[in-house]
């Protein structure tokens, strides 16, 4: 699984989507991810340059799976922007083991893959 660059320069900010009860989750997947792995679902602010205001305004809403250190490390984003959390959602689903393994067992590179 590629990870996703964040362009901070892109973002007015970020807020953390918390999980609470596991038996009501809407989200079981991403709930998952986030209770029993180190993850955390971002919702992004992007930013986009309004010329009728002249200043910058946020754009509609986005969500990235993301590791818990993101405030510490420039790390990238686990997953793709997507629009929703029912996107977020569908996408964890179709590819949590590909997710899970690169997390526990690390990122293959490409030169380490294309040498054997």
């Amino acid at each position: 699984m590629p990870n996703q660059p964040l362009k901070t320069e892109e973002l007015l900010g970020s807020r953390e989507i918390r999980f609470i009860d596991r038996t009501e989750s809407n989200y079981p997947n991403l709930m998952r991810m986030c209770m029993d792995f180190d993850f955390c679902v971002l919702q992004l602010q992007r930013k986009v340059y309004s010329h009728i205001t002249n200043r910058y305004l946020s754009d509609s809403q986005a969500f990235v799976l993301a590791t818990q250190d993101y405030r510490t490390n420039d790390t990238p984003a686990i997953t793709p922007i997507c629009d929703t959390l029912a996107k977020l959602e569908d996408y964890v689903t179709r590819h949590q083991v590909d997710i899970l393994h690169d997390y526990l067992f690390g990122a293959m590179s490409d030169d380490v893959s294309s040498a054997g």
